[in-house]
């Protein structure tokens, strides 16, 4: 609700604070006396469109400030538990300048929540109920439909998932087939090659060995020859020919040193020492023969292993820079081509899914349409007879339920199709026939201001259950009514203020008279300028307010009538 209102420089006001009542709020004073100014200001901070000339001629900015306690659930980013501060400053220039809570904002986003907290009847603009996107929000919730709607939101997120995932395919399938035979060959050739990890490097050290057995040969087969070769060998041409090996000298060594030990016990150790240091040259000796014995001559593997490092080399340059990557690249390819082969498949099985689902989808718009119908009928009849008790007897509203006629449709009823969204085929608008032999229009098309906040005041009163917009303003409501329809309209809006926060311009002191906080306006001379001031009324104040719009004088029997009418 709006907690309060401050005006500086707009039109005839100088300087302006109110606080209203969170109930009925009621604006009276003499005809011309600035009235709908203040309500114009309060549209203003809400996002309506404003002119330079609003600007109280000799200033240069004007501005509005209202501060509104939040009681519905706001974007994310205004959500607060405090005080909702709007304000919007406009120089004489032309310039506008908005704020939310301190905080620079574009006329749009101010625009927008000020539609979620403000409803504004007797000016077009800011009438939400005007809006046809929101009737039928508020004819599903008038109605409790949230279980078959909830229905149909489920199957059409459900449908759209199935139609991207087909059109998805279809798509695949159309730009793929060369790329299948790409993938066809690449899956061939990487299978036939069946690389293994680690294998380049195994390859790239066989092949050093391969191209070296020669020299391998050769000199292991010297190394084993100088350790333990018999006779003349490849030790004896680095000494006198038939000189003895290695460990064959070293054998002599021991023998001899072991005899030594007998005589003198301190060469045991050396002794030890020398045979230990024989036994690894053994070792050494067995070993390289063995190696040497090992080392093979085999042009057709050095062959064999050579193509094999160029086959890797080749598919380098198209399948990775590593073996395990191009098996990586070959897996991929795998699971590519098994996609592309069951895509066939799969687009019948989706096909199927969606022809199945569109059956079911069917069957619940039709069902939530029937139902909408049905709803429609018990708010048309509960809006009528608020109307006829608000004097409009002859008025008939009509709440109609189409569906969307669209020949792309999803939805093939009786041979036509329609449109399928997220809240079913229907649209649904609020019409009026304000007179007898009047055709039936939309609420937008009303021309008498009188006549439109009397059919809003009607569709709050039956609406405001689900109808959560907060604060309520009405302009004009008492046009063209007076007596006891008056009187009636008085008690609605009294009643539509235990809901809602209600804000009310009126002539009428049966109206009047249910005000939570009743505020005077008037228009007086001050020095040179004229201005508009208001004030919240005591009960005195209001008594005599109340006789002025009675009767125009300050009479005893109109003061006591107006007691009377505050009484009652």
């Amino acid at each position: 609700m709006i907690e309060a209102i401050s005006i500086r420089n707009i039109a005839l006001i100088d300087e302006l604070d109110l606080e209203l009542s969170p109930g009925l709020n009621i604006f009276t004073g003499e005809t011309g006396a600035g009235k709908s100014v203040i309500l114009k200001s309060i549209g203003l901070v809400l996002g309506e469109r404003t002119s330079p000339d609003i600007v109280r001629e000799g200033t240069d900015t004007a501005s509005v400030e209202i501060g509104v306690v939040p009681s519905i659930s706001l974007p994310s980013m205004m959500d607060t538990d405090d005080t909702l501060v709007l304000s919007r400053q406009i120089s004489a220039n032309g310039r506008s300048r908005c704020r939310i809570n301190g905080e620079l904002a574009n006329l749009k986003r101010l625009k927008e929540l000020g539609a979620l907290l403000v409803d504004i009847h007797g000016q077009h603009e800011h009438q939400s109920l005007f809006r046809t996107e929101t009737h039928l929000e508020l004819l599903d919730d008038f109605g409790e439909t949230d279980k078959e709607r909830e229905q149909v939101s489920t199957q059409y997120h459900r449908l759209l998932d199935l139609q991207r995932e087909l059109d998805s395919l279809l798509h695949t399938l159309r730009t793929s087939e060369r790329e299948k035979e790409l993938l066809e060959f690449e899956v061939k050739e990487l299978a036939a090659a069946n690389l293994q990890e680690g294998e380049e490097e195994e390859l790239t050290a066989e092949i050093s060995i391969l191209d070296n057995a020669e020299q391998l040969y050769e000199s292991a087969n010297l190394v084993y020859e100088q350790l333990d070769g018999e006779g003349d060998s490849a030790i004896g041409t680095l000494g006198s020919g038939g000189s003895a090996s290695v460990l064959e000298s070293l054998r002599d060594s021991a023998k001899t040193i072991a005899k030594l030990t007998e005589v003198d016990t301190s060469l045991l150790e050396l002794c030890e020492r020398l045979e230990s240091s024989l036994y690894e040259l053994e070792d050494i000796s067995s070993q390289i023969r063995e190696y040497a014995e090992t080392v093979e001559f085999n042009p057709a593997r050095l062959a064999e292993v050579t193509d094999r490092l160029e086959l890797i080399s080749k598919f380098k340059r198209r399948y990775g820079n590593t073996i395990s990557e191009m098996i990586e690249y070959h897996a991929d390819a795998e699971r590519k081509l098994s996609d592309l082969e069951i895509g066939s498949e799969k687009i019948d099985e989706l096909q199927l899914q969606i022809r199945e689902m569109e059956l079911t989808v069917r069957e619940l718009c039709i069902t939530l349409s029937e139902k909408r119908k049905k709803v429609a009928g018990r708010l048309s009849a509960l809006v009528e007879k608020e109307l006829q008790e608000l004097g409009m007897e002859k008025a008939e509203f009509y709440t109609e339920v189409q569906p969307i006629e669209d020949e792309n449709g999803l939805l093939l009823i009786d041979g036509k199709r329609y449109a399928f969204r997220e809240n079913g085929m229907d649209k649904v608008e609020f019409l009026i026939a304000p007179n007898i032999g009047s055709e039936l229009r939309p609420l937008a098309r009303i021309a008498s201001g009188g006549e439109i906040s009397r059919v809003m005041l009607a569709l709050k009163t039956v609406l405001i259950k689900v109808d959560n917009i907060p604060t309520v303003l009405f302009d004009e409501i008492d046009s063209g009514i007076g007596g006891k329809i008056a009187d009636v309209v008085g008690k609605k809006l009294k009643e539509l203020s235990q809901s809602a926060q209600v804000i009310c311009i009126t002539h009428l002191p049966q109206i009047a008279r249910f005000a939570d906080r009743h505020f005077l306006v008037e228009k007086d001379v001050v020095g040179e300028s004229t201005l508009i001031s208001a004030k919240s009324l005591t009960d005195a104040e209001r008594v005599t307010e109340i006789a002025r719009m009675h009767g125009g004088q300050e009479t005893e029997v109109g003061l006591a009538h107006a007691r009377e009418l505050l009484n009652g």
